[in-house]
């Protein structure tokens, strides 16, 4: 039979071993969730409030920052002029059906003149593909993928 020593020490390294792989696995991949609206947030790019959430973009930047936007123009604007490239973690933007928040990345997105978002951009997201192309075609709207919405530079047409 072991020593009470030696017990002692044992318990103290098991302790020390379950501490650390309790540590090791918080120390995976963060997970990013999006971050709600608040009445006193302001456009990251153009600093207006942001009223109208089913207009709404944001993206995470790998230290857990939140960057807000009024709509997806302005943050597509944002992306371009300071070159945020690899440092965004994760691009969310509103379901404009839903008002619920989804992945950029899973959204489609409609450019109309007949989507009147606050600085003129024209352009909403989808969950659904099948609403978005419903929308697309009562707006005269045209379907682009998350990759074409980041490069939009401009105003609709109204």
């Amino acid at each position: 039979m072991p020593s009470a020593k030696i017990q002692s020490n044992l318990k103290r390294r098991g302790v020390a071993l379950l501490l650390g792989a309790l540590w090791l696995a918080g120390c995976g991949k963060p997970k990013f969730e999006p971050v709600e609206i608040a009445a006193e947030d302001m456009c990251a790019f153009c600093k207006m409030a942001i009223s109208e959430k089913q207009y709404a973009a944001e993206f995470l930047n790998r230290d857990g920052d939140v960057f807000k936007y009024d709509e997806i123009g302005c943050m597509a604007s944002y992306v371009a002029e300071k070159k945020v490239g690899d440092s965004v973690a994760a691009f969310y933007v509103v379901d404009f059906h839903s008002k619920r928040w989804l992945k950029a990345e899973e959204a489609d997105f409609i450019i109309s003149p007949n989507f009147h978002t606050p600085m003129g951009g024209g352009m909403v997201a989808f969950k659904d593909r099948s609403r978005a192309e419903a929308a697309a075609a009562a707006n005269q709207g045209r379907l682009i993928s998350f990759a074409e919405a980041l490069q939009w530079r401009g105003k609709v047409g109204r």
